[in-house]
């Protein structure tokens, strides 16, 4: 009995008896450092920690010193990944050099099979901090290189928004280049600056014509553009998102012929517009056109505004889903909130960071019960202690949020 134990314990004990769908199940919430340890306790473990599905998706963290110890699970086990996510506080320096070996060796991997890949800046840029670095190792992502002669031209989700430095044409060149299977792009980062030109863009959409999902700044975007999309054979665009910002005020507007042309060509397009605080007021009414199919509204603007959610109500009735407000509180933005809860019927979900009535409030969720009952609303009637956590979709989400943040 107890020799039967032993080599029982040895080899994984009750564990090794379960099928390895389910261990492998389990054990992926490990991170990609403990799953190392965990090959190391038996046999059975060890033998798990190769299964294929083990390491279809890889999230890996960059936070501290010791998280290097992941680049040797990129090392050994690249050809299983197919979804990348990687989280780093870039304000160490080490963190930063570690993420950049952890890119570079996955460019390198012989036969990747990449499809997806997510980077996020979790800290604060240093001063002056370009990010350059970056730039390089995606381009070797993206490209050939000299031991895999081949492009690996299986890249179709390429989430850059949390990945906070100037993204320049070179990049999103090589990717249109060796990616033509692009199905969803998101440049929508922090930087300061858009660097990507709308004849990069232009190049990006004539050569990746399964994108299904584009979300980009409006510097990046003309009518030309639109156009392209809309006079493709079989056009997949099902979403596109664009962020207003200073560069607006030197811009000129996607024109209603353009948007009529597109939408005309796919009906079912979903669009979101955002303005952020840089934007000039008084080019958001001029940019928000009836032709546009808006599903999600967002006017962060941190001003005093009301004439364009009233706006939003006469041009986006049949189509708006989502609208988010960081304005000041009126008695005409009152108004306006409610005659929007009143003519939007697709509306579900509204969050307003300011102060309402509680009047206001109560007429809105009773105009839609829906909304109160998912709870996909933020509507506050007095002022509350820290900040509001913008980008929260519930109530229960910003009271957490706002007790992590405390």
């Amino acid at each position: 009995m107890a020799a039967d134990e032993e080599s029982r314990n040895e080899d994984g004990g009750m564990w090794a008896a379960l099928p390895d769908h389910i261990l492998v199940m389990v054990l992926s919430y490990l991170t990609p450092h403990q799953r190392l340890q965990m090959a190391l306790t038996c046999r059975s473990w060890s033998t798990c920690l190769k299964h294929p599905l083990f390491w279809r998706r890889f999230l890996c963290h960059f936070k501290s010193p010791g998280h290097e110890k992941v680049l040797s699970a990129v090392e050994h086990h690249g050809h299983r990944i197919r979804a990348f996510v990687m989280e780093i506080d870039q304000s160490s320096p080490d963190n930063r050099k570690n993420a950049c070996k952890a890119l570079n060796r996955l460019a390198k991997t012989t036969g990747r099979k990449l499809t997806s890949l997510e980077i996020h800046f979790v800290g604060q840029n240093p001063y002056f901090y370009a990010g350059q670095e970056f730039v390089v190792e995606l381009k070797l992502l993206f490209g050939c290189i000299e031991d895999n002669p081949e492009p690996f031209s299986l890249l179709t989700h390429i989430d850059l928004s949390g990945l906070d430095i100037a993204l320049d044409d070179s990049l999103f060149d090589i990717l249109a280049e060796n990616h033509p299977h692009l199905e969803f792009l998101n440049i929508q980062n922090k930087s300061l600056v858009c660097k990507v030109s709308s004849r990069c863009m232009q190049r990006l959409v004539s050569r990746c014509r399964k994108l299904k999902d584009l979300r980009v700044f409006h510097l990046s975007l003309t009518d030309d553009i639109l156009t392209d999309i809309a006079e493709q054979n079989e056009p997949c665009l099902q979403r596109l998102s664009i962020i207003y910002r200073r560069e607006t005020k030197y811009t000129s507007d996607l024109s209603s012929e353009a948007w009529s042309r597109l939408v005309t060509r796919i009906p079912s397009l979903r669009v979101t517009l955002g303005f952020d605080h840089t934007c000039p007021l008084h080019r958001i009414s001029e940019v928000m056109k009836p032709e546009i199919p808006v599903t999600e509204l967002r006017l962060e603007t941190f001003t005093r505004i009301y004439e364009e959610v009233n706006l939003a109500t006469s041009f986006y009735k049949e189509t708006l889903e989502k609208l988010v407000l960081q304005t000041r509180n009126s008695e005409e933005l009152g108004q306006a909130l409610l005659r929007l809860a009143e003519k939007c019927e697709q509306l579900n979900a509204l969050l307003v960071y300011c102060v309402l009535s509680q009047d206001v409030i109560d007429r809105i969720l009773d105009l839609r019960p829906l909304m109160r009952q998912r709870g996909s609303f933020i509507l506050k009637s007095t002022l509350e202690e820290g900040p509001w956590v913008v980008g929260a979709e519930t109530n229960e989400e910003a009271e957490e949020q706002l007790i992590e943040h405390r």
